[in-house]
């Protein structure tokens, strides 16, 4: 009975390595090809500073204190700069929704990794920007 059992377990396992031998790969060619991510992926934020008038609201919302803003360095009267902090921030979108001047929204660009801590501090330079060409960004949308 043992070897029996031995045995068809050992055909049920190759029968599963021969099926799962022709089909497509379910892994992605990381930096080459993106993998599709679904319509609502709270990826990183981009803010558009000519929307934002400086009300706080998203600093006042975000649960884990991520977002700080800088009235120094304004533009123009009614402006800020944001800083944002991912080692801090989980994506949970209260900033966005909150925002009622359309001025924050979330990309769908996730992988944010960098070499050092202090460089996931995204300030104004950085989270003004997509980074990339929109013709290679995931998504096409920004909501």
């Amino acid at each position: 009975m043992g070897f029996l059992s031995t045995l068809g377990d050992i055909f049920r396992i190759l029968k599963h390595v021969f099926r799962q031998a022709f089909r497509r790969p379910f892994t992605y060619f990381y930096p080459y090809e993106d993998r599709p991510y679904p319509e609502r992926t709270r990826g990183r934020h981009i803010h558009i500073r000519e929307n934002c008038t400086a009300c706080a609201q998203c600093v006042r919302a975000c649960p884990v204190v991520a977002i700080r803003i800088d009235k120094e360095d304004r533009k123009f009267e009614k402006d800020a700069a944001l800083y944002f902090d991912y080692t801090r921030c989980i994506f949970c979108g209260d900033c966005v929704a909150v925002c009622r001047f359309y001025a924050l929204y979330h990309t769908k660009i996730v992988d944010i990794s960098e070499g050092d801590k202090e460089d996931l501090l995204y300030g104004p330079d950085k989270i003004t920007t997509l980074d990339r060409d929109p013709l290679e960004w995931r998504g096409g949308r920004f909501r």
